[in-house]
């Protein structure tokens, strides 16, 4: 009798948790399929509005993360009937079919703009068949909500397929962020969105133009024609050479040529921004790169007025082009003073994705009802998104030819307000970071490894902040760890740490030394901004040690006072950067480049700030993870053989069962 309750009871609940299993997948599909049946219909979101001080609101959100493709049947008879392109569900990503992560079926995700000081509320679910995500708020500093940074390993456990995860924090600091999935190169392959975070504005700001308006955010990004992952580990597991493939704005470009009837060519529709001829117009700009692939942004018969980096806004500058590096964000004011038409906005991309390769894809920008036309010809090279003039943020100076431009730093900018913080002084902490890519025969393939002070970071076990009480010694490790206890001959691999300590004037001195690759890292910083007090490309002569000696010495020129924050900097290649900041927000903050490629391979490290007494608490019952090992209680021998008995018939109507339901 025994024996047949204990069947039954375990019979019993293998259906139900199969029941479970089942109705939560369908359940999770259906709440899919309601978001996309919403997303043409909806009205804007009503966190979207005019932002007043003090006036705060909660902004909740649904993603529901998925498996998808570009150019699936959704999209009709996309590109040959333009409408279908923009039908709910349909990814055109080019005109290129492939497998793509999509949010509530679309890439990029949902937009979230809200006003500072909101609370956003975003319930992600993960219907991925295989894989855990984790969604990082880039720019936002999380305060108090060390543990919705979105890092896996190190602020949270990623959601494994089939379950939920709720983030909410306050929407601080104002400015053009984004979103992004943190887990390996999801990322790259359509989990993202925009974030912008609004203000009321100070009037020396706000009448410098007339319109900030939601449809006037690019979002630019680097596209595969398959999935990243397997495409950049070919490559490291072949030694061979890194190739791009396109750029996509808006989740929109023109890659796949296609044929109608008439043999005429046909493309996917690209981005278009309308405006009225004689308005100005606030336009936020963010970037972000599966490999090394810096933009240079311009509008054909337009100069552009630089007015913000990601958080600051600064002296508005008046550019006729300017370059962003992978997590920068800037914003500009475009003035429709030309004739009404449609002008193109150029990216034009450098590093692996120039040169030879020529990578580049353009926007429209069309005043007062003019759309593009299809018999014009408009001139979509790369070269033309070659601008002459003053050029903002120029990338590779040691390495390329700006004799036709007029470069400026942003070491050259000035901000407008009145609440940065005083860098001045001495700092309480130095610390001096190389920059390298290298080659390892000790490594499983040779590479070349992108690092950090010759260490390759590797994430721990456990994440770092919800669980800093267990961290053991293989969790965590200091430079010197790393290279006595961490290497396989000089290859060295740990979870690379340093502490920090909390209220603090940190310098940190960036020196890129890499002969191997002629790339501008753009270095990101999570839970802070800081502040870029010198920067300069030196040259094939630059050595590490004589950098350190430099600075050491006071002999590196240093801007301290009315510099804008920003929470990205693009390291010039052979050459430097001296950024500082202040630890005023406690927990594990990742520092790594924001190339997904490079974070892949290892080029970061984690700054612990404060103790752990200094942390905010860890909610109750927040998910945890960790290695775990089975040790089985030691019981009598009698009860082992009844057990034994008893299990192995279980096993044998289990199996029956499952023999059954297959069958």
């Amino acid at each position: 009798m025994k024996l047949q309750v204990v069947f039954f009871m375990y019979f019993f609940t293998f259906c139900n948790n199969l029941q479970m299993i089942s109705t939560s997948k369908f359940k999770f599909m259906r709440e899919s399929r309601e978001l996309l049946r919403r997303s043409g219909t909806s009205p804007v979101h009503p966190c979207v509005r005019e932002c007043i001080t003090g006036q705060t609101m909660i902004c909740q959100y649904k993603f529901v993360v998925e498996d998808s493709t570009s150019m699936d049947l959704s999209c009709g008879d996309c590109p040959f009937n333009e409408t279908d392109c923009r039908r709910p569900g349909c990814n055109p990503a080019g005109g290129v079919q492939r497998p793509i992560i999509t949010v509530n079926r679309q890439t990029p995700g949902p937009e979230i703009q809200v006003c500072e000081g909101d609370t956003i509320v975003v319930d992600v679910v993960n219907t991925l068949k295989s894989e855990g995500i984790t969604i990082h708020w880039h720019g936002l500093h999380q305060v108090n909500t060390p543990f919705m940074d979105g890092t896996p390993y190190i602020t949270q456990c990623p959601i494994l397929p089939f379950n939920s995860f709720r983030y909410q924090f306050k929407a601080l600091p104002h400015g053009t962020h984004m979103w992004h999935g943190h887990v390996g190169f999801q990322d790259c392959d359509g989990l993202y969105g925009k974030l912008v975070v609004r203000r009321q504005e100070p009037s020396i700001f706000r009448d410098l133009y007339d319109f900030d308006l939601p449809e006037h955010s690019i979002i630019i990004w680097h596209w595969y024609h398959w999935k990243s992952q397997g495409i950049l580990e070919n490559v490291l597991h072949t030694n061979t050479s890194i190739k791009p493939f396109g750029i996509l704005i808006n989740g929109k470009g023109s890659f796949k040529e296609f044929k109608d009837s008439s043999n005429r060519r046909v493309f996917t529709p690209r981005e278009v921004f309308h405006v009225t001829k004689g308005k100005r117009y606030l336009f936020r700009a963010a970037l972000n790169s599966a490999i090394y692939c810096p933009i240079q942004v311009s509008v054909d018969n337009h100069t552009l007025e630089m007015v913000s980096t990601s958080t600051s806004n600064i002296k508005p500058l008046t550019v006729d082009s300017f370059m962003m590096n992978a997590g920068e964000r800037f914003n500009f004011i475009l003035t429709s003073n030309q004739t009404n038409d449609c002008y193109l906005m150029r990216f034009r991309a450098f590093g692996d994705c120039g040169d030879e390769n020529g990578l580049h894809q353009e926007a429209f920008v069309c005043y007062d009802g003019e759309t593009p036309q299809l018999n014009k010809q408009y001139s979509f090279t790369y070269d033309l998104g070659r601008r002459e003039g003053r050029l903002f943020n120029a990338i590779q100076v040691a390495a390329s030819n700006y004799d036709k431009n007029e470069l400026v730093s942003v070491t050259d900018l000035k901000s407008t307000e009145k609440n940065e913080l005083d860098i001045r002084g001495t700092p309480v902490v130095t610390l001096y970071v190389k920059l390298d890519a290298k080659i390892y025969n000790d490594a499983l393939y040779p590479g070349s490894w992108p690092q950090f002070n010759d260490i390759t970071f590797d994430f721990p076990t456990k994440p770092m902040y919800p669980q800093k009480e267990e961290l053991d010694e293989n969790d965590t490790c200091s430079e010197m760890a790393a290279k006595t206890n961490h290497c396989i001959g000089n290859f060295c691999v740990c979870p690379y740490t340093h502490d920090l300590p909390l209220n603090a004037l940190v310098e940190l001195v960036l020196v890129d030394v890499s002969i191997e690759r002629k790339q501008d890292h753009p270095i990101h910083l999570h839970g802070n901004n800081f502040y870029i007090v010198a920067i300069e490309a030196v040259g094939r002569n630059i050595t590490f040690e004589n950098i350190k000696e430099m600075n050491e010495q006071g002999n590196i020129s240093k801007v301290l006072q009315g510099v804008p924050s920003k929470d990205t900097i693009s390291v010039p290649n052979k050459g430097y950067a001296v950024i500082r900041f202040k630890t005023t927000n406690p927990g594990y903050w990742l520092f790594h480049c924001h190339v997904s490629n490079h974070m892949e391979l290892g080029m970061a490290m984690v700054f612990k700030v404060g103790q752990h007494s200094d942390m905010v608490k860890t909610p109750k019952n927040f998910p945890r993870c960790g290695n775990w090992v089975y040790e089985p209680e030691i019981e009598s021998k009698n009860n082992n053989a009844g057990v034994y008995h008893e299990v192995q018939f279980v096993i044998l109507m289990t199996t029956l069962i499952m023999h059954v339901l297959v069958n």
